[in-house]
C-alpha cells in the first residue's frame, strides 16, 4: 500500500509547485483571458464559494502578478455559489456579472492572486502560460469542480 502513496505523493508535490495545501473558501473557478469571438475585450474571471456559508467579499482583491488587473472586489458570493467579474461591460456572457472590471489579463497567461480584506492571499493560480488554442476558439479555462484546496501562501 506505501507503494501506491509513494508516487502519488511526489506528483502532488510536483503539482503543487512544492507548496502545501490548504483548504480554500473561495476559488478562481474560470478564466476567460480571450474575450469571445464578439470581442477581445469580453473577458471574465468567476470565484467560487466552496463553502455552505456566504462571504463578504468587500474589500478584497484580485490582481496580477503584473499589477493589470487590479480589481478591488465588493460584494457577497452565496453559498456554494459564483462571483462573476466581467472586464469592461455585463456583456461577456449572458449571466449578470455581480462585478464590472477594468485591465486586460494577458493573452500568453497570468497569475492570478485573490486577497483577502487584511491582504492574506487566500488563493493563486499556478504561474503557466494559458493554452494557445483557447485564443482562438475562446473557450475558458475552467475548473467544472473547483476543489476547495490551492497552494498554500508564499511566505
Amino acid at each position: 500500500m506505501r507503494k501506491f502513496f509513494r508516487p502519488f505523493l511526489v506528483l502532488l508535490a510536483i503539482f503543487a509547485g512544492g507548496e502545501a495545501f490548504a483548504i480554500r473558501e473561495v476559488v478562481i473557478s474560470e478564466i476567460a483571458w480571450m474575450g469571445t469571438s464578439a470581442s477581445t475585450s469580453d473577458e471574465w474571471i468567476e470565484l467560487r464559494n466552496t463553502t455552505s456559508q456566504a462571504i463578504d467579499l468587500t474589500g478584497w482583491t484580485l490582481r496580477s502578478a503584473d499589477g493589470t488587473p487590479a480589481i478591488t472586489l465588493a460584494g457577497s458570493v452565496q453559498t456554494n455559489d459564483f462571483f462573476l467579474l466581467e472586464r469592461t461591460d455585463d456583456t461577456s456572457t449572458s449571466v449578470a456579472a455581480d462585478q464590472i472590471y477594468t485591465g486586460a489579463l494577458g493573452n500568453t497567461g497570468e497569475e492570478l492572486i485573490l486577497e483577502d480584506a487584511s491582504s492574506t492571499d487566500i488563493y493563486r493560480t499556478p504561474v503557466c502560460l494559458w493554452p494557445a488554442v483557447a485564443n482562438v476558439t475562446n473557450k475558458a479555462f475552467e475548473r467544472p469542480h473547483p476543489p476547495s484546496f490551492g497552494t498554500a501562501p508564499r511566505t
